[in-house]
């Protein structure tokens, strides 16, 4: 089996590893920028829509959509902590349904905008923010159970 892998690899007329492997880069590259630009996009949609008090149902799911494809999407392009927070702002508006708690809301897309450059802080200071965003979380479950 690995025989016949290696010729195919190896047959005239064929690509080499190399040129596969910087193809593949390549590719990898256009999807990267892509994706990126499609995590920009939905977090301007994310600030623009969560800048309304309470919501419609249906911006809500909407909210939801976009927050699930930015963690989707952030672990594959060293966005773990970006992932992580857009997950966490699924759980508040899973949590505190029908309630709306806009402090909480705005802290989360305001923590998700920052973690969208990794680059500006350290691992460290990313695990502390979405550390931080699960406390938010979990009070803000609170106050919605009250109102």
């Amino acid at each position: 089996m690995a025989g016949g892998l290696a010729r195919a690899l190896n047959a005239p007329g064929g690509i080499g590893v190399n040129e596969a492997c910087a193809r593949a880069q390549e590719n990898l590259q256009i999807s990267r920028d892509k994706s990126l630009a499609f995590i920009g996009d939905c977090l301007a949609d994310i600030e623009q829509l969560a800048a309304a008090d309470a919501p419609a149902p249906e911006v809500r799911r909407e909210l939801h959509r976009l927050a699930c494809a930015i963690a989707g999407l952030g672990g594959m392009f060293e966005r773990d902590a970006l992932s992580k927070a857009a997950y966490c702002f699924c759980r508040l508006l899973d949590e505190t349904e029908p309630g709306w708690v806009a402090v909480a809301v705005q802290v989360h897309v305001g923590a998700m905008r920052m973690l969208f450059t990794p680059g500006e802080h350290t691992p460290e200071q990313q695990a502390s923010v979405v550390d931080g965003l699960r406390s938010v979380r979990r009070w803000a479950v609170g106050e919605a159970g009250q109102g």
